[in-house]
């Protein structure tokens, strides 16, 4: 059986949620328009209107202060230049983290995307990346861990800054419920996703201590909902999305002080599924049946590998590779993705493949392999509430990380061994209650779960999967919080060997 590490407990409870905190918080930020629907041309009126200026927003979770925004806009003759800057202060088992994140990009008077650079650093991430357009390309360089590599992506037309979104709000396009599609380029994941943005009609709400008349703007973007508030004169008044979660437009004495929350927030029981009843010996659950709402989402995986689904009960087996077992066929691209190396996942890095020469035996099967990586994991790679964008050079270097860390390190070993291995995200059952995380699934005739924090091979049926695949998509699940329940129907405990 695995040895427990210290502050397993709460690292299960906080890590994973932090992630989508941060990025969430970093959404107004880090996003750039590109291939639009319906084509943005900038009249003279509505370039006036993005007149230089600076504007600070404070940042709130569930009433608390957690940090505050700035975003500098600068018009000149032939560029615009967008700078912004998000600080977030929150407390994290009893310990402060304190996490910056800028951004600054130039385009032309039509807010075309001539070049970025963005970075994200705190106590244990540094990840910066830089970009310029060249023709129907965008040459990006990413400097992680001390290292710089670069990649070329193909685009259709330059993108735009979220800017152009917010001088559209009051057009006619947006006042009688019209809607406005495109995408959005994301510097910290280097993917698209798509952006929805629709009025939803007049309202009225409490700001800095009065009823304000605004209009109601919705936004969804890559599966998350964010909500902006506009007033008469085409501000950003508040914008909210899950949990809590909130900018106020406010003047910088009161975004860079005001009240700061007192780190009494739990962000544990605030994103915790409590099912109707407890789970007893979660660790060694060979198979579980529940009862779960709220999903509504056409992109989750919920059949395949360890579970089957049938709305709404979800079955999850937690045994081990089976040989007399059928095998589970694969998509050729499925089975590409989880033998390739990623943006995160650096599995044919040379300094990861000279590790995975230490680690493995190349020439012993995949039960093997994995057994050997679960072992060097646990001697080497100390678990610690980390924020950061997880990356295979930056685990190797500090040598410690929670769930996103190990996931990622265990993915990009396995691959590097030859073993098809993919990253899985939703929830796991510990002490009273689950709680969002991330693991791994290995292909051995069929998808086996392999948790890297517990040390768990094959993992227990108390994991839930919702998403797999590579860790971008861990935002995915951010529509999810505070809406899944779960009804425990029935378990079976008898897990043979957790390694």
């Amino acid at each position: 059986m695995a040895k427990y590490k210290p502050g397993i407990r709460d690292l299960v409870h906080t890590s994973f949620i932090i992630f989508f905190l941060v990025m969430a918080a970093l959404l107004a930020d880090r996003y750039y328009l590109g291939g639009q629907e319906i084509p943005l041309n900038l009249s003279p009126e509505a370039l006036d209107r993005l007149e230089s200026e600076s504007v600070w927003y404070g940042i709130y979770l569930q009433g608390s202060k957690i940090g505050y925004s700035n975003s500098i806009t600068t018009v000149l003759d032939s560029s615009i230049i967008s700078t912004d800057h998000t600080f977030l202060s929150f407390s994290m088992i009893g310990s402060r983290q304190e996490v910056n994140s800028y951004s600054r990009a130039v385009t032309d008077t039509l807010m075309r995307l001539q070049s970025f650079v963005f970075s994200l650093t705190g106590q244990d991430t540094d990840y910066g990346v830089r970009g310029r357009v060249d023709g129907n390309a965008l040459n990006v360089v990413m400097n992680v861990a001390g290292e710089s590599r670069g990649e070329r992506i193909e685009i259709e037309e330059p993108p735009q800054l979220p800017s152009t979104i917010q001088l559209l709000l009051d057009d006619e396009l947006l006042e009688s419920g019209g809607s406005y599609t495109t995408t959005v380029f994301d510097p910290s994941s280097m993917k698209n996703v798509p952006l929805t943005v629709q009025a939803a009609g007049d309202t009225s709400i409490q700001y800095r201590g009065e009823i304000v008349e605004v209009r109601k703007v919705l936004q969804q973007m890559g599966g998350l909902e964010i909500v902006s508030f506009v007033d008469s004169s085409g501000n950003v008044i508040v914008e909210q999305s899950g949990m809590g979660y909130r900018m106020v437009l406010e003047d910088e004495q009161s975004a860079r002080n005001g009240q700061w929350s007192d780190g009494d927030t739990d962000i544990q029981r605030l994103v915790a599924v409590v099912p109707d009843r407890p789970v007893y010996s979660a660790r060694n659950l060979r198979g579980m049946t529940v009862e779960i709402t709220g999903l509504g989402q056409d992109t989750l995986l919920l059949n395949g590998g360890p579970q089957s689904y049938s709305a709404p009960m979800l079955t999850i087996d937690g045994r081990g590779p089976d040989e007399d077992a059928p095998e589970e066929e694969l998509l050729p691209e499925v089975l590409a993705s989880a033998n390739a190396p990623g943006h995160f996942v650096l599995s044919e890095h040379p300094r990861l493949l000279e590790l995975a020469a230490r680690i493995v035996d190349i020439s012993e099967p995949a039960e093997t392999k994995i057994r050997q990586i679960l072992d060097w994991l646990e001697d080497n790679i100390e678990i610690k509430p980390t924020f950061s964008i997880p990356n295979t050079l930056e685990v190797m270097q500090r040598r410690s990380g929670d769930c996103n860390e190990f996931a990622v390190m265990f993915a990009s070993l396995a691959r590097a061994a030859g073993v098809p291995t993919r990253i899985a995200m939703g929830l796991v059952y510990v002490d009273d209650a689950f709680y969002y995380h991330a693991w791994c699934e290995c292909y051995i005739q069929r998808w086996i779960g392999v948790d890297p924090v517990f040390g768990q091979f094959p993992a227990d049926a108390s994991h839930i999967r919702f998403i797999a695949g590579e860790m971008d998509r861990q935002v995915e699940i951010l529509p999810l919080i505070g809406k899944v329940g779960v009804r425990i129907i029935g378990s079976e405990t008898g897990l043979e060997s957790l390694r």
